[in-house]
């Protein structure tokens, strides 16, 4: 019987492991480069864990599975509307709705849990474990038995000052994650199972270029060899990927500073008369006491917040009335042009908007700190006019992140957070029939889904992005010789008609009504 296993390490680094490994430090990702296939694994634009996972495990581009970011912004007769996007706005199947018996944890955006064949853990943006976080729901109490006091997620924003904390809760979450693999893998019927570890990108956000986040990545590395070993010994597939890359971060460029001094984002007046506005006429003084604030201990700040929150407070942007905004959420700026605009208008802003923030140079570094402003229409070519995905996309440069709104200025030093995003993630792939070290080249994370599809043989939906990655089969193994068969999406509902009437004749049956 044929059985894939993927294990996915959230924000795993091409560049980082791939380094780690060849220097020894992780052998069992060096065992996986030597005895199997190897090479970065391209994301989303921009790359970051929602598209990003979804893509993989659709197949699809964003714009096709309905889920761009973290943050959902509608715009209706009332204004403008944030959520968060849920596995409800996926409007496309994914790898577990093709295959048999799956069993899926810990992918992100899978919450609320949608029915499968099988057994489902839903991961980041699941509310708390009070929830219902699994399916079938029955699942929940048996897992919360097993593994009592299970974690779903660190927040590792919330740990300023506190990183020792951090560092003990975040190998406590770990450790459950390994013991829930090991009882579902071993006592529990699948044949694909969808593993996902989000410790790497926790971790990396703080501590990159520590010797804490090397530690941590042996600690995973050790686990990573008995999969290996039980891999060799079933004859299982074992795919280990990342949804996108990482790298260290020092600065920040905040949009929305940017857009007030154009004139394209409003503020609102302020009801609170004891508080400064970041934009009011004290905006000097603001900036003198912020930068002595910000150089205070981190102790020593918190002490000062309550009195701080009273004393400032951030301004309340005018959306309704303003041109243009920005949603930052990292590793990425999203603007959003009122569409209230005519087209002719929009185009204007639009192109200003792009000219100026690619044009911007860091004082202090010398550097561009935007790598590129892409227009909607380049990256979400197939979205649907009503779906309101940003009309500019911003993507910095490798060292910079992206903020909103900052009173000292545009461009700031970052604080606390020392590591985001880049575009290059890990792609490992081992077992019968693939390649022994071999380094693939252009995988990108659309890939995944028909590669694993050809592996069960099953035809695959033409709507997929992706292509089967034929060069990471050996040339004598079936995968290389039978040939990728491609189907109408319309096929597996189909299938799936057909299949409850052959159960539904075969009870009737059973009850000797035919």
């Amino acid at each position: 019987m044929t059985k894939v296993l993927v294990i996915g390490f959230d924000g795993a680094d091409w560049e980082l492991i791939f380094n780690w490994a060849n220097e020894e430090k992780l052998p069992n990702f060096k065992k996986l480069k030597e005895q199997g296939i190897f090479g970065p694994l391209e994301s989303t634009i921009p790359p970051i864990t929602p598209p990003a996972w979804t893509s993989m495990t659709t197949g699809k581009k964003p714009e096709k599975h309905g889920i761009p970011g973290f943050i959902k912004m509608k715009y209706t007769s009332n204004g403008w509307s944030k959520s968060m996007y849920t596995s409800k706005d996926k409007i496309s199947k994914e790898l577990w709705d093709y295959i048999e018996k799956s069993v899926v944890v810990n992918v992100p955006i899978t919450y609320p849990p949608r029915k499968i064949n099988g057994i489902m853990v839903t991961g980041m943006l699941t509310p708390s474990t009070d929830s219902e976080f699994t399916y079938p729901s029955e699942f929940k109490s048996e897992l919360l038995e097993k593994i009592p006091d299970y974690i779903i997620e660190l927040d590792w924003a919330k740990y300023r000052g506190k990183e020792r904390k951090f560092i003990e809760r975040l190998y406590v979450m770990t450790k459950k994650r390994v013991d829930l693999f090991w009882y579902l893998f071993n006592n529990k019927p699948w044949k694909l199972m969808f593993f996902v570890f989000v410790g790497p990108d926790r971790i990396q956000h703080i501590f990159w270029g520590t010797k804490e986040l090397e530690e941590y990545w042996k600690y995973l590395d050790n686990f990573l060899g008995e999969v290996i070993t039980k891999a060799e010994k079933e004859n299982i597939h074992l795919f280990v990927v990342s949804d996108h890359g990482f790298c260290g971060v020092e600065r920040v460029i905040h949009i929305n500073n940017v857009l007030l001094d154009l004139g394209f984002l409003k503020l609102q007046s302020s009801n609170n008369s004891n508080a400064i506005s970041g934009h009011s006429l004290s905006y000097k003084i603001i900036k003198g006491v912020t930068r002595v604030y910000l150089k205070l201990p981190d102790k020593i700040r918190e002490l000062l917040r309550p009195i701080t929150n009273k004393v400032y407070t951030p301004p309340k942007f005018d959306l309704e009335n303003s041109v243009a905004f920005c949603i930052s959420e990292g590793s990425f700026g999203g603007i959003y042009i009122n569409p209230n605009l005519s087209l002719e208008e929009k185009e204007v802003v639009i192109s200003k908007i792009k000219s100026v923030l690619e044009d911007i140079v860091d004082e202090k570094t010398k550097k561009r700190p935007i790598y590129k402003v892409f227009r909607r229409e380049e990256l979400y070519e197939e979205a649907s006019p009503d779906k309101y995905y940003p009309d500019l996309i911003v993507i910095p440069s490798e060292g910079y992140d992206i903020g909103e709104y900052n009173p000292i200025g545009t461009l700031t030093d970052i604080s606390f957070k020392n590591g985001d995003h880049r575009l290059y993630g890990i792609f490992f792939a081992y077992g019968p029939g693939i390649k022994k070290g071999y380094k693939i080249e252009n995988a990108k994370i659309y890939d995944i889904a028909p590669t694993i599809l050809h592996i069960f043989g099953l035809p695959i939906p033409n709507d997929m992005d992706g292509r089967v990655l034929m060069e990471i089969f050996e040339e004598d193994s079936e995968f290389a010789k039978r040939k990728p068969k491609y189907v109408d999406p319309s096929y597996y509902e189909k299938k799936q008609e057909d299949e409850k009437l052959k159960k539904a004749i075969k009870n009737l049956k059973l009850k000797g009504k035919i």
